[in-house]
């Protein structure tokens, strides 16, 4: 970082967007529409030294800012609402407002490390679209079978028909992720990859390439800690508390889970791993998510190694 270095921190709604430039101290409003985002990019043109621009998940608002930020090559930054309010608190900054929300993203970026958002194709992002109802489709589903169980007669007819639908609609969403990889040559090779791990099927080889990106672009310790299955020290003076796991990407921990399952079973390398955590007395659960790593780090060099050759698996 030089004394030119800028950081811009942009807090995003269905309507608009706050962003704060520091150390300039600039702070502006635009609208979250094709012509405020053109303007937006108007004011950054002549801005130098932009080190990073950050910003947090909103649900999907914040899609066409960042798809246009990529577009102008521009190193994006997206953070975790959690850190950043815990940031916000550790700075004594209890005020919560558009635009202190702006400051406190781009005060983070600032003193804080953050990675660079990789791009999307146009594929990748549809993928995340068919993922994330796929999630959605899932939820309701639990919820019918929930209901089902309390209800009879009519209202048990029209969960059941209910059902059929959220059950085909679920099918429909596998058949268009597979349409979707065979759209893309590049991203077809990376779910081969994926798959090539026993355990991995289509539908988790999905969930990996689009909630984790980053999956072959870093080291074991920080992919590993980026899904949330790192033991985390629980130490403090003369107590030594379990090692245990916290935070990360819920939904790509809980993908692998599922694939670990069958993993432990058919893959020797896994296998011969879990069952010599359990010969070690290790509970089962931990020694499953000793597998789940060991299966994340697998995938991360594998990965690695198909970027670097360039070659099909």
């Amino acid at each position: 970082m030089t004394y030119t270095s800028r950081f811009i921190g942009i807090d995003i709604s269905k309507s608009a967007f706050d962003i704060c430039l520091l150390p300039d101290q600039a702070s502006l409003t635009f609208a979250n529409t094709a012509e405020g985002i053109a303007d937006f990019l108007a004011f950054l043109a002549p801005v130098a030294g932009i080190e990073r621009l950050i910003l947090e998940p909103t649900g999907g608002y914040e899609r066409r800012v960042v798809e246009a930020l990529h577009a102008a090559s521009l190193p994006v930054a997206k953070v975790n609402a959690k850190q950043i309010r815990q940031f916000a608190r550790a700075c004594g900054q209890l005020s919560k407002t558009d635009r202190i929300d702006a400051f406190v993203l781009a005060d983070y970026g600032r003193r804080m490390e953050t990675r660079i958002l990789p791009p999307q194709s146009g594929q990748q992002a549809i993928l995340a679209d068919l993922v994330l109802r796929y999630r959605q489709l899932s939820h309701m589903i639990v919820q019918e079978k929930n209901r089902r169980e309390k209800l009879s007669g009519k209202t048990r007819d029209w969960i059941e028909e209910t059902l059929r639908f959220l059950l085909d609609q679920r099918q429909a969403i596998v058949e268009e992720m597979t349409a979707c990889l065979k759209a893309d040559q590049q991203l077809g090779k990376k779910a081969e990859v994926l798959m090539s791990l026993k355990g991995i099927g289509l539908r988790t080889a999905c969930f990996l390439l689009a909630g984790l990106p980053e999956l072959g672009l870093m080291d074991k310790a920080k992919i590993a800690k980026l899904v949330g299955v790192a033991p985390l020290n629980r130490d403090s003076g003369l107590m030594r508390g379990k090692r245990m796991i916290a935070g990360g990407r819920k939904p790509v921990r809980d993908a692998l889970y599922i694939a670990a399952l069958p993993a432990i079973r058919f893959d020797p390398t896994i296998k011969a791993f879990y069952t010599s955590l359990r010969n070690r007395r290790k509970p089962g659960k931990v020694a499953v998510i000793a597998a789940v790593r060991k299966m994340l780090i697998i995938l991360n060099a594998r990965m690695r190694d198909h970027a670097a050759t360039g070659l099909d698996p």
